[in-house]
Protein backbone atom coordinates (compact mmCIF):
# COMPACT_ATOMS: atom_id res chain seq x y z
CA UNK A 1 0.00 0.00 0.00
CA UNK A 2 1.25 3.47 -0.89
CA UNK A 3 2.00 5.59 2.16
CA UNK A 4 4.43 8.25 0.93
CA UNK A 5 3.22 11.65 -0.23
CA UNK A 6 3.99 12.76 -3.75
CA UNK A 7 5.30 16.22 -4.61
CA UNK A 8 2.47 18.72 -5.16
CA UNK A 9 3.84 20.39 -8.29
CA UNK A 10 4.72 17.10 -9.99
CA UNK A 11 1.34 15.62 -9.10
CA UNK A 12 -0.54 18.63 -10.43
CA UNK A 13 1.39 18.59 -13.72
CA UNK A 14 0.75 14.86 -14.11
CA UNK A 15 -2.96 15.33 -13.46
CA UNK A 16 -3.11 18.06 -16.10
CA UNK A 17 -1.17 16.15 -18.74
CA UNK A 18 -3.08 12.89 -18.26
CA UNK A 19 -6.48 14.56 -18.50
CA UNK A 20 -7.58 13.71 -14.98
CA UNK A 21 -8.70 17.29 -14.44
CA UNK A 22 -11.77 17.98 -16.55
CA UNK A 23 -12.66 21.52 -17.61
CA UNK A 24 -16.40 22.09 -17.48
CA UNK A 25 -18.36 24.44 -19.74
CA UNK A 26 -20.14 26.42 -17.05
CA UNK A 27 -20.03 27.23 -13.36
CA UNK A 28 -23.03 25.34 -12.00
CA UNK A 29 -24.05 27.38 -8.94
CA UNK A 30 -26.91 25.04 -8.05
CA UNK A 31 -24.57 22.05 -8.05
CA UNK A 32 -22.12 23.95 -5.84
CA UNK A 33 -24.91 24.78 -3.38
CA UNK A 34 -26.14 21.19 -3.43
CA UNK A 35 -22.69 19.67 -2.85
CA UNK A 36 -22.08 22.11 -0.01
CA UNK A 37 -25.42 21.29 1.59
CA UNK A 38 -24.90 17.51 1.33
CA UNK A 39 -21.40 17.80 2.79
CA UNK A 40 -22.60 19.91 5.70
CA UNK A 41 -25.57 17.61 6.38
CA UNK A 42 -23.27 14.57 6.37
CA UNK A 43 -20.92 16.31 8.77
CA UNK A 44 -23.75 17.27 11.13
CA UNK A 45 -25.03 13.69 11.02
CA UNK A 46 -21.68 12.08 11.87
CA UNK A 47 -20.94 14.63 14.59
CA UNK A 48 -24.20 13.69 16.28
CA UNK A 49 -23.71 9.94 15.79
CA UNK A 50 -20.13 10.02 17.08
CA UNK A 51 -21.08 11.48 20.48
CA UNK A 52 -21.70 8.05 21.95
CA UNK A 53 -18.78 6.15 20.49
CA UNK A 54 -16.41 4.71 23.08
CA UNK A 55 -12.71 5.44 22.69
CA UNK A 56 -11.90 1.73 22.39
CA UNK A 57 -14.31 1.29 19.47
CA UNK A 58 -13.17 0.88 15.88
CA UNK A 59 -16.25 2.81 14.75
CA UNK A 60 -13.90 5.82 14.58
CA UNK A 61 -13.11 4.43 11.14
CA UNK A 62 -16.53 5.54 9.94
CA UNK A 63 -16.31 8.90 11.64
CA UNK A 64 -13.02 9.45 9.81
CA UNK A 65 -14.48 8.31 6.50
CA UNK A 66 -17.54 10.56 6.81
CA UNK A 67 -15.38 13.58 7.67
CA UNK A 68 -13.22 12.75 4.67
CA UNK A 69 -16.29 12.58 2.42
CA UNK A 70 -17.59 15.90 3.73
CA UNK A 71 -14.22 17.56 3.13
CA UNK A 72 -13.97 16.04 -0.34
CA UNK A 73 -17.48 17.20 -1.21
CA UNK A 74 -16.66 20.75 -0.20
CA UNK A 75 -13.44 20.70 -2.21
CA UNK A 76 -15.36 19.41 -5.24
CA UNK A 77 -17.88 22.22 -4.80
CA UNK A 78 -15.13 24.84 -4.55
CA UNK A 79 -13.37 23.58 -7.67
CA UNK A 80 -16.62 23.94 -9.61
CA UNK A 81 -16.13 27.73 -9.38
CA UNK A 82 -12.99 27.12 -11.49
CA UNK A 83 -15.02 24.85 -13.80
CA UNK A 84 -12.79 21.94 -12.73
CA UNK A 85 -13.91 18.41 -11.92
CA UNK A 86 -12.02 15.20 -11.23
CA UNK A 87 -12.94 11.70 -10.17
CA UNK A 88 -9.38 11.33 -8.92
CA UNK A 89 -9.07 12.53 -5.32
CA UNK A 90 -5.33 13.13 -5.55
CA UNK A 91 -5.79 15.33 -8.62
CA UNK A 92 -8.57 17.23 -6.91
CA UNK A 93 -6.28 17.82 -3.91
CA UNK A 94 -3.46 18.92 -6.22
CA UNK A 95 -5.68 21.30 -8.18
CA UNK A 96 -7.10 23.08 -5.16
CA UNK A 97 -3.70 23.34 -3.42
CA UNK A 98 -1.82 24.47 -6.53
CA UNK A 99 -4.41 27.01 -7.69
CA UNK A 100 -5.69 28.34 -4.37
CA UNK A 101 -2.83 29.05 -1.98
CA UNK A 102 -5.05 31.69 -0.36
CA UNK A 103 -7.02 28.83 1.22
CA UNK A 104 -3.87 27.69 3.06
CA UNK A 105 -4.81 24.02 2.65
CA UNK A 106 -2.21 21.53 3.81
CA UNK A 107 -1.19 19.26 0.92
CA UNK A 108 0.46 16.78 3.28
CA UNK A 109 -2.69 16.56 5.41
CA UNK A 110 -4.98 16.13 2.41
CA UNK A 111 -2.77 13.39 1.03
CA UNK A 112 -2.41 11.69 4.40
CA UNK A 113 -6.16 11.44 4.86
CA UNK A 114 -6.65 10.40 1.23
CA UNK A 115 -4.21 7.53 1.69
CA UNK A 116 -5.85 6.54 4.98
CA UNK A 117 -9.27 6.60 3.33
CA UNK A 118 -7.96 4.39 0.52
CA UNK A 119 -6.53 1.96 3.09
CA UNK A 120 -9.98 1.76 4.70
CA UNK A 121 -11.91 1.34 1.46
CA UNK A 122 -9.53 -0.90 -0.46
CA UNK A 123 -7.56 -2.75 2.21
CA UNK A 124 -10.01 -3.02 5.09
CA UNK A 125 -7.81 -1.04 7.46
CA UNK A 126 -9.49 0.33 10.58
CA UNK A 127 -8.91 3.61 12.42
CA UNK A 128 -8.52 3.88 16.17
CA UNK A 129 -9.70 6.78 18.29
CA UNK A 130 -6.08 7.90 18.71
CA UNK A 131 -5.58 8.16 14.95
CA UNK A 132 -8.91 9.94 14.53
CA UNK A 133 -8.14 12.33 17.38
CA UNK A 134 -4.77 13.22 15.83
CA UNK A 135 -6.54 14.30 12.60
CA UNK A 136 -9.81 15.78 13.84
CA UNK A 137 -8.64 19.37 14.35
CA UNK A 138 -7.10 19.63 10.88
CA UNK A 139 -10.25 18.14 9.35
CA UNK A 140 -12.34 20.77 11.10
CA UNK A 141 -10.01 23.62 10.10
CA UNK A 142 -9.98 22.56 6.45
CA UNK A 143 -13.74 22.06 6.36
CA UNK A 144 -14.32 25.46 7.96
CA UNK A 145 -11.94 27.23 5.56
CA UNK A 146 -13.44 25.73 2.40
CA UNK A 147 -17.01 26.20 3.57
CA UNK A 148 -16.30 29.86 4.35
CA UNK A 149 -14.63 30.34 0.96
CA UNK A 150 -17.63 28.83 -0.84
CA UNK A 151 -19.99 31.15 1.06
CA UNK A 152 -17.87 34.14 0.04
CA UNK A 153 -17.95 33.14 -3.63
CA UNK A 154 -21.71 32.57 -3.52
CA UNK A 155 -22.35 36.15 -2.32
Amino acid sequence: MKTDIDNLDNTYKLCETTGKLKVLNVVDIELIKSKKMVSEMGLAFIKEKSKGIRKDSLDWTFVFRDYYESLRGLMEAYLLFDRIASDNHQCMNASICANHPELALDWDFLETVRLKRNAINYRGQLITYEVWDSLKLKFELHIKEISKAIEEKLK
